[in-house]
């Protein structure tokens, strides 16, 4: 798998869809009147056409062009390619398997052959999603093209790195800010409210048809990574591409009612569990939770049940961080970290090696419980006094 090859990356889009078009190799920006683009005055000789383009390294003396948009480099990629095997991170959330799905649908419908791996099994409540049964945690053979969805550090393969280590192409789609960089087409969007939504932006401008199947895929994504419409990072694309797939036949209650509103009675006790023994610190400004292997056993929970914890901290009036730190083994412990308004915790988050979005994100400690809890509530702290 190609970490330092040319690639496009896509950073940031306004509220009309113009886009800002960077890549390793230089930049473009929108132009004043929304129509087209225009290179960075740094890169002589560079030249826009379409969704985007930009020469050079340093933009000091490069010579390449190319004259097709993000959709366009994808749709390419994909019609050479004779196999092609979808990844997505460990531990997957809606966004990662709704997104890596959604694709899979796509190429069975184009009739690519294709394989779709993830280092984790899908959790109990999306097992509803159409395909779900594609997921596998390896694959036969060679690839020639590997698509991964919603991944911001090469590391969070898992298990699965290897198929894509051996793929002479890779393409990275994503919306967080990137740890890493791997692939040879980036195609990042970090404004995005989903990795969905940059798929399903992508699937339109390539004319793809959006069966019932994909459309209740990527509709789980958005749903999923906007909290039902109710975080902060929900937009007016994010609601008009939902009211879309809609329109094409997903299943939004069915969606909602799996993920929202389903819950194991293990899971429920954990929760209750987690609230009654909540810490307070910062004069009531952080909140956090500390789950064990023996509160596990106890309910007969598991780790996936703990989705959407965390959650519940930050609901309360004073608290504007909010964490769960989840011993899912000796000496491994999981963090998810949500904050209010411009507190960045995935600033946090990437001193424990970890990383995410301003205001959700998440790291693994390699350390026992206590220590774990000391290290991160002295970073929390300090996120609030230097905010």
């Amino acid at each position: 798998m190609t970490t330092q090859a040319n690639h496009l990356e896509i950073l940031s889009v306004t509220a009309q869809g113009q886009r800002t078009v960077w890549t390793r190799i230089g930049t473009a920006f929108p132009t004043k009147d929304g129509k087209g683009y225009r290179p960075n005055p740094r890169c002589a000789g560079a030249r826009v056409v379409n969704s985007a383009r930009f020469d050079d390294d340093s933009c000091l003396g490069a010579k390449m062009s190319l004259e097709l948009s993000p959709a366009g480099v994808l749709q390419r990629e994909i019609e050479q390619a004779k196999r092609i095997v979808i990844g997505t991170h460990l531990n997957p959330d809606g966004d990662a398997l709704g997104s890596a799905l959604a694709m899979s649908h796509y190429l069975e419908g184009i009739h690519k052959e294709h394989a779709l791996v993830c280092h984790h099994p899908a959790p109990r409540n999306l097992e509803f999603l159409p395909g779900i049964e594609r997921v596998q945690q390896s694959a036969e053979g060679e690839f020639d093209l590997g698509i991964i969805l919603d991944l911001d550090a090469y590391d969070r393969l898992g298990d699965t790195a290897p198929l894509f280590d051996r793929c002479p192409r890779t393409i990275v789609i994503d919306h967080h800010v990137p740890i890493q960089k791997p692939g040879d087409v980036r195609i990042i969007d970090t404004t995005a409210a989903a990795t969905a939504l940059i798929l399903g932006r992508l699937f339109r401008e390539m004319g793809a048809e959006f069966t019932p199947a994909i459309s209740t895929c990527l509709l789980t994504g958005i749903v999923t990574d906007t909290g039902s419409f109710r975080y902060r990072n929900t937009s007016a694309e994010a609601l008009s591409l939902s009211a879309f797939l809609l329109e094409h036949g997903g299943d939004i209650n069915k969606v909602s009612e799996e993920i929202f509103q389903r819950k194991p009675l293990g899971g429920t006790r954990l929760l209750g569990h987690m609230l009654d023994t909540m810490r307070l610190a910062a004069e009531n400004r952080i909140a956090y939770g500390v789950l064990t292997q023996a509160d596990f056993a106890d309910t007969g929970a598991l780790d996936q049940d703990t989705e959407g914890f965390v959650n519940e901290m930050l609901f309360i009036d004073t608290v504007q961080i909010a964490a769960l730190l989840r011993e899912v083994s000796e000496g491994t412990i999981r963090c998810s970290i949500r904050s209010r308004n411009h507190l960045d915790v995935a600033a946090v988050a990437r001193i424990f090696g970890g990383g995410g979005h301003k205001n959700a994100a998440g790291c693994t400690f390699y350390t026992s419980v206590p220590d774990a809890e000391t290290q991160l509530v002295k970073e929390l702290q300090r996120c609030l006094a230097f905010s």
